[in-house]
């Protein structure tokens, strides 16, 4: 039985391992999603308001033909602030577009989160086989680093999407 599994495996290692990073995904924001997702209950972390504020603006330009706005204008009171400029919108693009489609602010969120953890755990895993690690070593880099638990506490408690979104830059460089 092993021996089929190692060679299942051999076989097939690209697809087992995008799908386990993809279960892995899912499962880490799975911990929080309850709490995301309960009515009228938001976790709110010190950045959460700050890029919820951005996914909305961004959202609400792609609606109105806008795709790079310069100036976003749920801050300050509805005088604007160009965050943009300072945090790029990037990676905001993708729950921008799933508020679009129909989405709740919650549910963009948490398809994010998944999208940023696979992107992660992708991005570590191909930047060590570019370091010459064998599958089994870059497995191992890449659950150290996509499974940190400063890693974890930003996306989670603190929801710090740029620092989060930072680290899969980090890693591609």
């Amino acid at each position: 039985m092993m021996q089929r599994l190692k060679y299942f495996y051999k076989r097939h290692a690209l697809t087992v391992t995008l799908l386990f990073f993809g279960l892995l995904s899912i499962a880490m924001v799975a911990m929080v999603a309850i709490v995301y997702l309960q009515p009228n209950k938001i976790l709110s972390g010190s950045d959460y308001h700050f890029h919820m504020n951005r996914i909305e603006n961004l959202a609400l330009s792609i609606k109105q033909g806008e795709w790079f706005p310069r100036i976003s204008y749920f801050f300050i009171g509805g005088m604007g602030y160009a965050a943009g400029l300072f945090y790029p919108d990037a990676f905001l693009y993708l729950p921008a577009i799933l508020r679009v489609v129909g989405l709740s602010i919650k549910e963009s969120f948490i398809v994010f989160a998944i999208a940023i953890n696979f992107s992660t755990f992708l991005i570590t895993y191909i930047s060590g086989k570019l370091a010459d690690f064998n599958k089994k070593q870059a497995l191992i880099f890449s659950l150290m680093y996509g499974l940190s638990i400063y890693r974890f506490a930003d996306l989670v408690n603190r929801q710090a999407i740029g620092e989060v979104s930072t680290g899969i830059g980090i890693c591609y460089q």
